[in-house]
């Protein structure tokens, strides 16, 4: 059975489609399962164990200057054809996805219904399509695609992966762990509106080590978010460490080791989800019906929107409003942990 998965961007969304490898290879072990992506996400699909081969494509890049990226295009789009795959699955659901969709070659080509679809012309390229419920949360919505596609009813899928690293890397990990309660920190978010305040965190995190002993690991991406780990590692400074800039499997695996992990709606808590880690969550533009990821071990505090705004997945001020304020300004009694 040879598979090709269509899901390019972003990363939080590659991350929350990953169960639908374990579904896929659960009903055709011997699957050979191949995924395009954008460039930039190559590295954490190369070190997915289930995934037989990652062709990658630069859209974005393309669409600014088609003629100066022609030759990247042919290349990618020779790689791209090269086999003739049994099924595609459209997980994207966009123009862009649609056209990679028209250009494979496959038997199936499976997505959404042109109502459910982001962009309803991407139906215009498949053999079958689905509808998905939107008040499902997201990863279960990726997830129904494959399984509707076999008739099988909707279920999600218990985490089990570890990405693949080298053994140097697995010997720095080890290395860098307590005997104590390991806590993984991670405060960054690309969107500023999505993240607690710095006093915020540090009043959290001082009630969490008043219960019992416990370790911090604070984990950044930006030099931004470098300086933010650095004043809370400051406020901690013999029970915890500013861990160093890793590459997505080592952080994942990370993860792993943890005994629980504390973020916001962001990369981080999709991530964690792809181990058997508990999650505490902080949300408040973004609806965490939606966005948390399934199961018991993840909790998760929803912030109310001090403006009266209501939002099925997120807030239309996500990117506009100047203060934040429903995640910046919430008070330590709300800080249940």
């Amino acid at each position: 059975m040879q598979i090709l998965i269509v899901k390019t961007t972003s990363l939080g969304d590659i991350i929350q489609s990953l169960p639908v490898v374990t579904f896929l290879h659960q009903k055709f072990p011997q699957a050979k399962i191949d995924w395009v992506v954008e460039k930039p996400f190559i590295e954490l699909l190369e070190a997915h164990p289930g995934i037989h081969r990652v062709i990658p494509v630069e859209v974005r890049k393309w669409k600014k200057n088609f003629f100066k990226h022609r030759l990247e295009l042919k290349q990618s789009l020779k790689i791209l054809r090269q086999e003739n795959y049994d099924l595609l699955i459209d997980l994207q659901g966009n123009v862009k996805s649609g056209i990679i969709t028209k250009l494979a070659y496959a038997k199936e080509k499976v997505g959404t219904t042109f109502s459910s679809a982001p962009e309803w012309p991407n139906s215009l390229f498949l053999t079958h399509r689905y509808p998905q419920n939107k008040k499902k949360p997201i990863s279960l919505q990726y997830l129904s695609l494959a399984q509707n596609h076999f008739s099988i009813k909707p279920y999600s899928i218990e985490p089990n992966l570890l990405l693949r690293i080298t053994s140097e890397d697995e010997d720095w990990i080890v290395a860098q762990l307590k005997s104590t309660k390991k806590v993984m920190v991670c405060p960054g978010s690309h969107w500023e509106n999505k993240k607690l305040s710095l006093p915020t965190w540090i009043e959290l995190l001082k009630k969490l080590i008043a219960q019992g002993p416990c370790y911090f690991y604070f984990v950044w991406g930006s030099e931004k978010e470098k300086q933010e780990g650095a004043a809370l590692h400051s406020q901690f400074p013999k029970s915890s460490t500013l861990l160093p800039k890793m590459s997505l499997p080592v952080w994942q695996r990370f993860m792993s080791e943890m005994d629980l992990i504390y973020t916001v709606d962001s990369s981080a808590l999709h991530l964690a989800a792809t181990t058997k880690t508990p999650t505490y969550s902080f949300f408040g533009p973004s609806s965490s019906a939606i966005y948390k990821p399934p199961g018991e071990q993840h909790h998760v505090l929803q912030a109310p929107c001090p403006y009266g705004k209501t939002f099925t997945k997120r807030c239309p001020a996500l990117r506009t409003c100047k203060t934040g304020a429903c995640l910046k300004n919430l008070s330590e009694k709300k800080l249940e942990i």
